[in-house]
């Protein structure tokens, strides 16, 4: 399931309410789909209209449901909790008797439902000290040695997107010594450097828009000329862009 890139560097209570402020774009966005919400702009939502900051809370409700089944939704990797503490959580949001969970779940008894309530509390110390542990970490970190975030429909997140700011500042620098507009000075084979360029490349594209092929190429050209063809099919392989399987149209995934 595909998550926002400001998904990750939210607060909790910005994962709660499933939306944040972005400075970028005097906005709103939606941490789930990216879907954006200008502030000042007024929006129907059925017979009423709202303005952008309770519009941006009507979107997550309606397109995405309780924010709680949302994040239940991702997979253990996201979250790490087994398919069996999903359950429990869900049950022990809805109210659900231990009895009736028992049920639900064949975890035992409701004994033992009991000592997985406890042992789910446990882990949310644990969480909460780690959370504090790694925000010091970062706060420590000169920005420059700080990771690039990983966009959010990345296929498979390994060491090709183990980049700093600084390391990716100089890869730009290296391959658009021109200009970050263009042209490529070359397209390098290996994985680390060509993810760092596609996620640059990818800043041209809109969020929203729906673009044609030949759009989508205008812009390709402008850092390949005669492999923009490449680029395009990169920028989809590697999840960037996305794409209608008839090609009609494309659309920028982070």
């Amino acid at each position: 399931m595909d998550v926002s890139e400001h998904f990750y560097s939210a607060s909790i209570a910005e994962l709660k309410q499933g939306f944040i402020y972005d400075h970028a774009v005097e906005g709103y966005t939606c941490l789930v789909c990216g879907e954006q919400f200008e502030e000042g702009v007024v929006y129907a939502a059925g017979n009423r209209y709202l303005e952008a900051h309770k519009y941006a809370r009507h979107h997550v409700s309606e397109a995405h449901g309780s924010m709680l089944d949302y994040l239940l939704a991702l997979d253990k990797k996201a979250t790490g909790l087994t398919d069996l503490q999903k359950q429990l959580v869900g049950a022990f949001a809805s109210g659900m008797t231990d009895a009736d969970t028992v049920k639900l779940t064949g975890a035992g008894s409701a004994s033992t439902i009991r000592n997985h309530r406890f042992a789910l509390k446990e882990k949310a110390k644990q969480a909460k000290l780690f959370l504090t542990v790694m925000e010091l970490l970062e706060d420590a970190t000169p920005s420059g040695e700080r990771l690039v975030p990983v966009h959010r429909a990345a296929p498979q997140v390994d060491e090709r997107y183990s980049l700093t700011q600084d390391e990716y500042a100089a890869m730009l620098a290296k391959y658009l010594p021109h200009g970050l507009d263009g042209p490529l000075t070359g397209f390098p084979r290996k994985q680390k450097r060509k993810a760092a360029l596609l996620r640059h490349i990818a800043t041209r594209f809109k969020k929203g828009r729906k673009y044609k092929e030949t759009e989508v190429n205008e812009i390709l050209i402008r850092f390949m000329a005669e492999e923009y063809v490449t680029l395009r099919r990169y920028l989809i392989d590697y999840g960037f862009l996305g794409r209608e399987s008839d090609g009609s149209a494309y659309w920028l995934n982070v």
